[in-house]
């Protein structure tokens, strides 16, 4: 076991996690060109072949100014020439903390806009109106289409602005030494609530079940898992050594989380505001996850897919110090 003494610090300055794009970023930013190269394309080779108005009476009113062929065009190529220019965008540094959703959008609108252009022009090439009845389903493919998002946003790397203590510099272990640390935090604040919540499920069930109120079972049992909710976080252990960085709830025994060691890329302490992390408990965010119950300071690592995971800790700079330590080995 550790001892409670800080390790040994670099000369690397507090910072931030780095926020430049990566390779998986740039491939996102480039499957945005891909609607404007499939429209591009298709525009051209289509040119001499479609009609000067297409039937895009799915639109609404008759289609209106969109009849026009050159007018459809230009207005779908314009949506997805901006939702590739949004990827690159995204790719700057001040764009990290939102990059991920920033290409789901961008992603979807470029695909909305394709799909409705290869539509529209497909029934102009094919030289008849469209139907009534296919309506509805050229619009709900048109919706589908969007899901084109989910490219870009799953091959972000989702980075995100952290605020990092200095780097620690590791602690000194032998060769067939194993080094080990843990610590157990108490939370009384989540203790009170789940006693707020199981009286006032005890409350409900002297006072409403007996006369058959309605939803008074549900209310009980509603009450009595916000109540285990807040055991499970009111008393955690936070431990480090050869398996990774884990939390187990200590009143009921069973794992929280789990950050495998050879998935942890770096390890920092970190300030870990619960305002900035989507509050006090257990938070899951776009590219990042944590367990914020007590303190400002905390325990962060990095995954191999460049998630963070973090967790609040009393004083961090040990157990992230054996961490680099053991993921240097």
């Amino acid at each position: 076991m550790l001892d409670s003494e800080s390790p040994t610090k670099s000369p690397m300055k507090t910072g931030e996690s780095a926020t430049r794009a990566t390779t998986r970023d740039r491939l996102a930013a480039a499957s945005l060109w891909l609607p404007v190269v499939i429209l591009s394309v298709t525009a051209t080779l289509w040119s001499r072949r479609l009609p000067a108005e297409l039937p895009v009476e799915w639109l609404g009113n008759e289609g209106g100014a969109f009849r026009s062929t050159a007018v459809f065009s230009g207005i779908t190529g314009t949506f997805a020439l901006f939702a590739a220019v949004a990827g690159i965008i995204a790719l700057a540094g001040v764009a990290a903390t939102i990059r991920p959703w920033l290409v789901l959008v961008a992603g979807m609108v470029g695909g909305s806009a394709t799909a409705a252009w290869l539509v529209a022009a497909g029934f102009g090439l094919a030289g008849e109106p469209m139907p009534a009845s296919a309506v509805p389903w050229m619009v709900a493919l048109v919706l589908a289409a969007a899901s084109y998002g989910v490219v870009p946003y799953l091959l972000s790397s989702r980075q995100r602005r952290v605020r990092l203590g200095d780097a620690a510099a590791g602690v000194p272990l032998g060769v067939g030494e194993a080094g080990a640390w843990f610590t157990t935090i108490r939370v009384r604040v989540f203790g009170v609530f789940a006693a707020v919540s199981t009286l006032a499920a005890a409350v409900i069930a002297v006072l409403l079940v007996p006369r058959d109120a309605v939803g008074a079972s549900a209310a009980i049992v509603a009450l009595l898992l916000v109540a285990a909710g807040f055991l499970v976080f009111s008393r955690l252990r936070v431990s480090v050594d050869h398996r990774g960085l884990r939390v187990v709830s200590s009143l009921f025994r069973f794992p929280i989380a789990h950050v495998e060691l050879n998935r942890i890329v770096s390890a920092r302490s970190a300030e870990l505001r619960a305002a900035e992390w989507g509050g006090w408990g257990y938070r899951v965010m776009p590219g990042r996850t944590a367990i914020v119950v007590s303190g400002r300071r905390g325990i962060l690592v990095e995954r191999d897919n460049g998630t963070h995971f973090a967790v609040t800790v009393p004083n961090p700079d040990l157990p992230v110090a054996l961490l680099t330590t053991l993921v240097s080995r």
